[in-house]
């Protein structure tokens, strides 16, 4: 039988192309490596987007209640003035009504004293 030693004959790649082939694969693994850290690298650059977009709205909240706050001040200090113009007239009206009191007094202490003049 001749030919038995031929079915043990492998036409598999040469050494050459082993090499070519092992360098394919280093080269798809380092790509595929770079791949990953551009990935890691999005997806951190879109948590820190996320992060600042929280802290733009919490800015705006902030600036929304400052500018209610101002506005408020401002309707207050409004009231604060006119109770102050109001208190100024009632303060006034009272010092002129105990100058009226004091008058009246003094106008009755002096008929007395003029009554009792005439009467001794």
């Amino acid at each position: 039988g001749g030919g038995g030693g031929g079915d043990d004959y492998d036409p598999g790649f040469t050494d050459m192309q082993m090499q070519r082939v092992d360098r394919s694969e280093a080269m798809s693994f380092e790509r595929d490596q770079e791949v990953m850290k551009i990935l890691e690298s999005v997806n951190d650059l879109a948590s820190v987007m996320k992060d600042l977009s929280v802290l733009v709205i919490d800015q705006g909240t902030i600036l929304d209640r400052i500018d209610y706050n101002c506005e408020q001040v401002s309707v207050t200090v409004e009231a604060g003035r006119t109770e102050l113009v109001k208190a100024e007239k009632i303060q006034k009206n009272s010092r002129m009504i105990i100058c009226i009191y004091g008058l009246i007094v003094m106008c009755v202490l002096m008929t007395m004293v003029v009554l009792f003049q005439k009467l001794l």
